[in-house]
């Protein structure tokens, strides 16, 4: 409506100076649709580059965050970094099992920023989006031609994921995933021999403790003493293939 405001006070001042045959009237008039029109232009550039009359709403939606490594094992929120340092990172995860195309976050390091947080709960991932928006319909009524109405100015991306999980680019997670294949006869070898000896170990030093433990109660051992030393491997191997997948 300002620009109509503007097109109508042109006009008028134009007839007021032109077509006016009384001075005093041309001369009382004349001021005015001058004023007018430099105040409509004044506060039309101030809401083109001070954004008057309006102010910043954020909105946040919050999804589910979903591993995009197909194995169950490896839980991953990967990223792939962008621009000529590769400093800005497009991260890519998915919001359900069922989702076939992961999503990616935006790539305009100006409007977007991410941040990822270890926590104890559910995997999620937090999206605030922040818009310039009219202040009330009579602001909306007098620069709503702009256009500039639900302008973005940033997304931030929070990414809460579990102590378990990874946080690889797309090359680290290919790369480990070739390790991981190259070395399974390996690991498979060396996870026997590994958890064999801390068996052995544990129940050598149990049954020299107790001499007259069951057959029962070492066998129980043995099966905690399996599970506990097989995690443990599967600890250490994985860190030792992730660490060299950062490479």
């Amino acid at each position: 409506m300002i620009i109509y405001s503007i097109v109508i006070a042109a006009i008028l001042l134009f007839i007021s100076m032109a077509y006016i045959p009384s001075a005093t009237w041309r001369n009382i008039l004349s001021p005015i649709f001058a004023v007018i029109i430099i105040l409509c232009a004044v506060f039309m550039v101030r809401n083109d580059r001070e954004h008057y009359g309006m102010h910043k709403v954020d909105t946040t939606q919050t999804s589910d965050l979903v591993s995009v490594s197909p194995s169950k094992e490896m839980k991953m929120l990967l990223y792939q970094p962008v621009g000529t340092a590769g400093k800005e990172k497009v991260y890519i995860y998915k919001k359900n099992v069922s989702q076939k195309k992961p999503t990616t976050t935006n790539p305009d390091p100006s409007n977007t920023t991410n941040t990822v947080k270890t926590v104890s709960g559910t995997p999620t991932v937090k999206t605030t989006t922040t818009r310039w928006e009219y202040k009330n319909d009579a602001y909306r009524f007098w620069f709503g031609i702009a256009g500039n109405g639900h302008k973005l100015i940033r997304h931030h991306n929070t990414f809460n994921i579990n102590k378990d999980w990874l946080t690889l680019s797309s090359a680290q997670a290919k790369k480990l995933q070739k390790l991981a294949k190259e070395n399974q006869a390996k690991m498979k070898n060396e996870g026997k021999q590994y958890v064999g000896a801390q068996v052995k170990q544990t129940v050598t030093a149990a049954m020299k403790k107790n001499p007259k433990m069951s057959a029962a109660d070492q066998k129980s051992l043995q099966q905690a003493t399996v599970k506990k030393a097989t995690a443990a491997y599967q600890k250490q191997a994985t860190a030792k293939m992730i660490a060299e997948a950062k490479k």
